[in-house]
């Protein structure tokens, strides 16, 4: 490779960066109207202004608004995974596992703009198709995702009871009260209810031996989860 020709391949980097950069920045803005205004209050014109962006940025990378909240619910699934998985790593191999991992997924999921920006997108796709149809693809590889740490982490203590039920009804509790945590205001009531469900869970699951790696990331996490999941 020549010295110009490396110049120009300096070059497309640095604008694909830029503009890689750009369209994280206006996703990162987008969650913060979902969490401060609502979804029926997020409008491009509040996005601009959160993104601090010229008003054509978003046109550019994001032709659409859809097609904006589209990449920001991808970005938040992605995040919800991410953080899961460092919930996980930091829980050690022990009978307590399952409810420290449980433990530890409420402190890290279920709190900031991420968890209520993913809500209002979530509520939002109720009379939405188009939304619905996004998060329902999202939302699947999530779940294969949590199938896959689940099988790799635990056994059933009880016949008939597998470990990705357990913890999708854990997901579900949650989410219920991450729903419904500005009701209460009281961060002990909502710990109190993990404790309990934690409990409950121990007892149905039996945590697999000398297991200390991650679990295998699913096949489709390395492309664009829109495109739908195998």
């Amino acid at each position: 490779m020549t010295v110009q020709s490396e110049k120009k391949e300096a070059q497309r980097r640095t604008q694909g960066e830029r503009s890689e950069a750009m369209r994280q920045r206006l996703i990162d803005a987008t969650v913060t109207c979902l969490a401060d205004e609502g979804y029926a209050g997020t409008t491009v014109s509040k996005i601009i202004s959160a993104a601090g962006v010229s008003r054509g940025a978003p046109m550019h990378h994001f032709p659409t608004k859809a097609s904006l909240l589209e990449a920001t619910a991808e970005h938040l699934i992605r995040w919800m995974n991410r953080h899961l998985a460092r919930a996980t790593r930091g829980v050690v191999d022990s009978e307590q596992r399952a409810a420290d991992m449980i433990t530890a997924t409420w402190r890290e999921l279920h709190d900031g703009a991420e968890s209520l920006a993913l809500m209002e997108l979530m509520l939002a796709s109720r009379r939405d198709e188009d939304l619905a149809r996004v998060m329902r693809t999202l939302w699947d590889a999530g779940r294969q995702a949590l199938d896959m740490a689940a099988k790799h982490y635990f056994e059933p203590e009880v016949e008939g009871i597998k470990p990705t039920q357990l913890f999708i009804l854990t997901h579900w509790l949650m989410r219920g009260m991450a729903l419904e945590r500005h009701l209460t205001n009281d961060e002990q009531v909502s710990t109190h209810f993990i404790a309990l469900w934690a409990q409950v869970t121990s007892q149905h699951l039996r945590a697999k031996p000398g297991v200390s790696t991650p679990p295998p990331r699913p096949a489709f996490w390395n492309r664009s989860l829109a495109e739908g999941s195998d």
